[in-house]
């Protein structure tokens, strides 16, 4: 005689903590990028202040007239 066995296997998809790595990448990538374009303006504006003033000796002479008021 001959018996059928049956065999139940059960899967689960963990999907919830792939989503989650997933956001924080983007998350991460979001806050790389906004520092780096923040990083690139100070840079241009530093520059610029320079080149306004005529070179960073006077940019310095210039940062501290205005921040003394004379």
């Amino acid at each position: 005689m001959k018996t059928a066995i049956l065999k139940k296997t059960r899967t689960q998809t963990e999907t919830a903590g792939r989503v989650d790595e997933q956001i924080y990448k983007v998350g991460i990538a979001a806050v790389g990028a906004c520092s780096l374009a923040i990083g690139v303006w100070a840079t241009i504006a530093l520059v610029s202040g320079m080149a306004a003033s005529g070179g960073p000796g006077a940019l310095i002479a210039d940062w501290f007239r205005a921040v003394i008021g004379s």
